[in-house]
């Protein structure tokens, strides 16, 4: 299998990384608890459960939103 490079946005902002990137390990690569995020790619929520099987392509948009608590 060839790795390409491709461009994605997160957060509106571009990002090259490989083809072969799985949602999930974008989100460890750049130090984010996956259980305390949503993900936004292509303005569809997908839940948790899909990120480790759901792969970037090319001009992909991703909006992480971090989820705090407080009181």
């Amino acid at each position: 299998m060839i790795n390409k490079n491709i461009n994605i946005q997160i957060n509106g902002e571009p990002f090259n990384c490989s083809g072969t990137l799985s949602l999930q390990f974008l989100l460890n690569y750049l130090d984010f608890n996956s259980e305390r995020v949503a993900i936004e790619l292509n303005n569809t929520l997908l839940p948790e459960r899909l990120f480790h099987s759901t792969y970037l392509n090319d001009q992909d948009k991703i909006e992480i939103i971090t989820i705090v608590g407080g009181g």
